[in-house]
């Protein structure tokens, strides 16, 4: 993939507190990174109440970064050396893709460390992961979201982003009948 920096300044969401802009960059994950990516997925998840139990069987899958970039892509987002995210592209039909039909992409396990969130990191891998799809031939990007209490940060985010819902797609999560997974999809232009 080609590096796209992206220049990510607090004030993008209000008042930056003195914090200087910061330049990231979005690119393929490399072997060195994995251990992180995975710890990276498995405290997100928690901090954000998804992943009750850090040691569960979903925490194990997040955790194996090597079979993720081995049968899909990774992506980490930089802000100079440090890995402060990540997101997984997953073609229609491949392991890592439970949403995405014919030649749409599919984005999972989308984490930032819950210490770097709010400086926009998750925001250059979604425009990272367009810029991925653009090169690589695929017009459409498609995620689900948890919704137990209707829209919250991410949702906004992606709408910001020009996600679009489509309520024909969304679906409940077969681990918890309360889990309502809300379908968003993005034309990459």
């Amino acid at each position: 993939m080609t590096t796209c920096a992206h220049p990510v300044a607090r004030a993008a969401h209000g008042d930056n507190g003195g914090v200087p802009e910061t330049r990231m960059s979005v690119e393929t994950a490399r072997t060195e990174d994995f251990a992180r990516v995975g710890e990276i997925c498995v405290a997100a998840y928690h901090e954000a109440g998804v992943l009750e139990n850090p040691a569960d069987g979903y925490a194990g899958t997040m955790r194996d970064v090597a079979d993720r970039a081995a049968n899909a892509v990774v992506l980490v987002v930089r802000a100079g050396r440090e890995v402060l995210g990540t997101v997984t592209l997953a073609a229609a039909g491949s392991e890592y893709a439970d949403l995405a039909r014919g030649d749409e992409l599919e984005l999972r396990m989308l984490a930032v460390d819950p210490a770097a969130q709010r400086r926009g990191a998750a925001e250059a891998l979604l425009r990272g992961a367009e810029e991925w799809a653009r090169e690589h031939g695929f017009p459409a990007l498609v995620l689900s979201v948890l919704s137990t209490d209707g829209p919250g940060a991410p949702h906004r985010l992606y709408e910001r982003l020009g996600f679009s819902r489509d309520q024909s797609r969304d679906y409940v999560g077969s681990w918890d009948p309360g889990a309502q997974m809300w379908f968003y999809e993005l034309t990459v232009r």
